[in-house]
C-alpha cells in the first residue's frame, strides 16, 4: 500500500491525494448499472462504516483509482489494498443507455449497455 492510502476500520480507504473515502471492497455481489444506485442507498440506510454520504463514484473519481503500473500482487491496475474486483461501474451516463465502468484489468475507462453487463461497485464520499 501507498503513502496514499490510509485503511480505517480495516473497510474504509481514506485517499489523502484526493480528499475521498473509498469503500475498501466494492459489493459483495456484481450487478447492472440501475441495481448500482439501490446499493448505494442501502449503504446510506444502515449508514454503513459510521456514514450516511455514500455515493456511486463519478467516471473521473473513478479514474483516479487506475494506477499507471499494473500491480505485482493482483495483476490490477489499482493499489492492492482494494482487493482484486476487476470491473466497477460509475455513475456516469453515455448516450443510448451506455454507462462508463473502469476496468482495472486494462487500466482504462470503458462504456457498455446499462443493463448488459454485472460489475461491482465501490461507493465513494468526501472525507
Amino acid at each position: 500500500m501507498s503513502a496514499r492510502f490510509t485503511v480505517r476500520k480495516d473497510i474504509l480507504v481514506l485517499d489523502k491525494e484526493t480528499g475521498l473515502m473509498w469503500q475498501r471492497g466494492a459489493s459483495s455481489d456484481r450487478m447492472m448499472w440501475p441495481e448500482g444506485f439501490a446499493y448505494v442507498e442501502r449503504l446510506n440506510q444502515e449508514a454503513w462504516g459510521g456514514f450516511d454520504d455514500w455515493r456511486y463514484p463519478t467516471q473521473e473519481e473513478l479514474a483516479t483509482l487506475l494506477t499507471a503500473e499494473e500491480s505485482r500482487e493482483t495483476g490490477l491496475y489499482i493499489d492492492p489494498v482494494f482487493g482484486d474486483q476487476r470491473c466497477c461501474w460509475s455513475s456516469t451516463e453515455a448516450e443510448h443507455h451506455r454507462a462508463v465502468y473502469a476496468d482495472f484489468y486494462y487500466g482504462d475507462l470503458y462504456v457498455v449497455e446499462q443493463k448488459y453487463a454485472n460489475y461491482f461497485v465501490r461507493a465513494v464520499r468526501n472525507a
